[in-house]
């Protein structure tokens, strides 16, 4: 009788044994990791105001499409110290055409606060000032124009809600 054979066959076995073992593992894995996935906890955009009409609500979602887009891979970019890419995406901000003041008094724009404009400026003064910091390779003042620049956006997304010349606090609790 020859041993050799009796040896393959407890290999084989072994190794349908280990097969199924590790497509168990596998499948319990995949099994835990879609059960455990992240869920959204939060909407991915603004409520809707009742103060602006459609038609200007259309307008703006456009353009805040545009600028969530940016906002992000200026985030990525600062985070990543990508001074180049900072210069990018903080010049793609400044470069993008601002909602004009109200002239006439007959412009969709007249519906919007004051200090919405101001906030707009703000923000692509911000943006200009994060490429000037990105081109020292400054880091510090990145971040500090980053959150400057973010912080007009906290501010501008509550004027949008509410329709009033709020602020948001600074850190340390000054305006």
């Amino acid at each position: 009788m020859d041993d050799r054979g009796t040896e393959i066959a407890r290999k084989v076995v072994v190794t349908k044994s280990s097969a199924l073992v590790g497509s168990l593992a596998l499948a319990t894995l995949v099994g835990v990791v879609v059960f455990l996935h992240a869920r959204p906890s939060a909407k991915d955009e603004l409520a809707r105001p009742t103060a602006i009409p459609p038609a200007l609500l259309s307008i703006l979602k456009t353009k805040m499409g545009q600028h969530d887009l940016q906002m992000k891979e200026l985030m990525t970019r600062v985070i990543l110290l990508d001074d180049d890419g900072v210069a990018r995406a903080a010049g793609a901000i400044f470069d993008e055409p601002s909602l004009a003041r109200p002239i006439l008094g007959d412009e969709l724009n007249q519906l919007l606060p004051e200090r919405f404009f101001v906030l707009q400026d703000d923000l692509r003064n911000r943006a200009r000032l994060l490429v000037v910091a990105s081109s020292h390779h400054d880091r510090a003042a990145m971040a500090e124009e980053f959150a400057a620049l973010s912080r007009s956006c906290v501010t501008c997304h509550d004027v949008y809600l509410r329709g009033t010349d709020v602020t948001v606090p600074r850190a340390g609790g000054a305006p």
